[in-house]
């Protein structure tokens, strides 16, 4: 036997003496624990899966991050049991806030452009319910040419026109894309003139004035010679119109009524003092006050005239505003 044989099986025999050593220390210790009540389970020793693997090698560790495992597709094809895998895409991840911002942003840009855009740009207005007024003066006052469509205020609109043309009864601004401003109006109808301190208006029969723009144009038949204001307007000491109601209705009725008993072609009269009237052509002022009873007043005034004539008397003034108390006057 060789020295190595030799030593190998003195080797083998002492690991033998040692194991069987501890499997007799281990059975007196069994015994021993069953001695005092204990049980004894063998545990199983799990089988070695790997070889001659590294011990202790560390695993690879993921590292965390904004990429996310990519989704895999498979395509089922017409052959049975077969799939065709299609390229791994991954999986994006956007941030809301970025996208917000960009989004912001985008729609930013897209108004600045709207709103410089020539094709967005009022041209002018298209009036529609003129009568008396013409679409210049109109334009000229709302002024909205060049004006982006996108700042146009109809309502803004309405109240200027109101406010700069008080003959118009009712002001509606329509506005359309891509440059569309329609200016629907409705004139007053005027059916009397006043004329007061060298100024003139017209009246409509609700007593609302309004200027007379056009000196050339025509006038209503009725025509007031007024040496002071009706009664519901007094603007400081100076008389001016305005859109609030320039006299009552009553008087507007009243005011016509008169006009229809006045000689033909003689304007009337109007003193806050003795009321209504018209100038007689025989060169006085007569003043009825009111229309109340004007048949009567009528007929005392057509009594006075034969009595003028027959006394040679030439009046500057005859008041009949009450019916029992007429009277004249021979001086102004």
């Amino acid at each position: 036997m060789s020295e190595s044989s030799r030593l190998g099986s003195v080797n083998q025999r002492a690991r033998n003496r040692r194991d069987q050593g501890i499997d007799r220390r281990l059975r007196e210790k069994v015994r021993e624990a069953k001695a005092r009540g204990f049980t004894y389970e063998k545990h199983r020793v799990p089988p070695v899966m790997v070889r001659g693997g590294v011990i202790g090698a560390p695993l690879p560790v993921r590292k965390s991050g904004k990429s996310r495992p990519k989704r895999r597709f498979d395509v089922t094809l017409n052959i049975p049991g077969a799939e065709m895998r299609l390229p791994s895409l991954p999986q994006v991840s956007i941030d809301m806030r970025l996208f917000s911002g960009v989004l912001v942003a985008a729609l930013g840009f897209l108004l600045y452009q709207l709103w410089n855009s020539p094709s967005f740009r009022v041209e002018g207005l298209n009036i529609v319910g003129l009568q008396r007024l013409n679409s210049r003066d109109v334009n000229a006052i709302l002024d909205v040419e060049g004006e982006s469509i996108f700042a146009i205020d109809p309502k803004a609109l309405e109240k200027k026109a109101r406010e700069a043309f008080p003959e118009f009864a009712s002001v509606k601004v329509d506005v359309g894309l891509p440059r569309d401003v329609q200016v629907t109006v409705e004139e007053r109808l005027p059916i009397l003139t006043w004329h007061q301190e060298g100024r003139t208006v017209l009246v409509d029969a609700n007593g609302m004035a309004f200027p007379q723009r056009d000196e050339g144009g025509s006038v209503p038949a009725v025509v007031v010679e007024a040496s002071s204001s009706p009664p519901v307007l007094r603007i400081g000491d100076s008389f001016e119109a305005n859109t609030t109601q320039f006299m009552p209705v009553e008087m507007v009725s009243g005011i016509l009524s008169m006009s229809a008993q006045a000689p033909k072609d003689t304007p009337l009269v109007y003193d806050a003092k003795h009321g209504l009237g018209w100038k007689d052509t025989r060169g006085w002022d007569v003043y009825f006050g009111d229309v109340r009873d004007i048949d009567v007043k009528l007929r005392i005034y057509n009594v006075m005239l034969k009595q003028f004539k027959k006394d040679k008397v030439q009046p500057v003034l005859v008041s009949l505003e009450y019916v029992h108390a007429p009277y004249y006057r021979l001086e102004r």
